[in-house]
């Protein structure tokens, strides 16, 4: 008797086994029909036909910044032309314009409250030191290098806007440190300050934040003038306002006008020493950018 109870147990238990052998091959075959993506709206890349939310494949919304280099002569801009071309200017001064450049670094969107928005781009870097250790430093890895005959249209940072308004775009002219004690062999490669220009870098200097190399056009063979900002002296932070509603999850494509005749306001090459001409300089540049254009885009 003993032995048909066991036998029928034993049934039922297979049964059961079948049962759920059965619906687990309905499930797999059911999730095999959905689509796998992103289901937060906040994200570059959500999908709204995804059924299933991926494992960590979110992506941030991107900044971006195109800069637009320009030169006013009376009421019009015009593109600069270097060596060519020869400009004047309200003091009387005229000049042909072999450089001008420029580095910015630590970009961010200013919401209406005036706090940065969050970003998520950092770097690490290793390097070694005299005593042959290694040595590593992290720091925000937005960087842009301005200059009239580079076209740049570049991803300056990663952010989570969640749909606010921005009231800012506010960024830095110069490198901070400890980006600024590293040469450019340091870097990765294809990373903006990697160069080997010295109106960018030079050894004893650190990264060139601003350079202007110039030619007074009555006197080329005398007046050649080459001045540059560089050090903590010379770390500015720029606020450009104007306001865009930031839709989560779009791209946020800026373009940053910079005016080179406002760098030359009050300048006196004939008169100023070096030192005075610098800090002229630093506040015209402070005030020679604007915002022309704001896009928000979905690759």
């Amino acid at each position: 008797m003993l032995i048909k109870w066991t036998r029928i147990i034993a049934k039922g238990q297979w049964n059961i086994y079948l049962f759920f052998f059965v619906c687990f091959l309905y499930l797999s075959s059911c999730n095999e029909d959905q689509k796998e993506g992103c289901l937060d709206y906040r994200y570059a890349n959500f999908s709204v036909n995804a059924d299933i939310n991926c494992l960590d494949c979110c992506k941030f919304p991107e900044l971006r910044v195109i800069l637009r280099h320009r030169i006013s002569q009376g009421d019009s801009l015009y593109p600069v032309i270097y060596k060519d071309q020869s400009y004047a200017f309200a003091q009387g001064d005229s000049f042909i314009i072999e450089n001008l450049s420029f580095i910015l670094s630590d970009f961010h969107l200013v919401d209406l409250k005036g706090s940065e928005v969050p970003v998520f781009d950092s770097l690490f870097v290793r390097t070694v030191n005299l005593q042959r250790d290694s040595v590593f430093y992290s720091f925000s890895n937005s960087f842009l290098i301005g200059n009239p005959n580079l076209f740049q249209k570049k991803k300056v940072a990663s952010v989570f806007h969640n749909g606010l308004g921005v009231k800012a775009l506010r960024f830095t002219l110069g490198v901070k440190a400890p980006a600024n004690g590293l040469t450019p062999l340091e870097f990765p490669p294809n990373h903006p300050l990697v160069v080997n220009q010295s109106y960018l870098y030079q050894k004893e200097k650190g990264y060139i934040f601003a350079n202007m190399q110039l030619k007074r056009k009555a006197f080329p063979l005398e007046s050649s003038i080459n001045i540059s900002l560089s050090g903590n002296d010379f770390l500015n932070t720029i606020e450009v306002p104007f306001f865009t509603n930031a839709k989560a999850g779009y791209h946020q494509e800026i373009t940053l006008e910079v005016d080179y005749a406002k760098w030359f306001k009050e300048l006196d090459f004939s008169k100023d020493p070096p030192e005075i001409i610098r800090k002229k300089w630093m506040v015209n540049l402070v005030n020679s950018f604007k915002i022309v254009t704001v896009l928000e885009v979905i690759d």
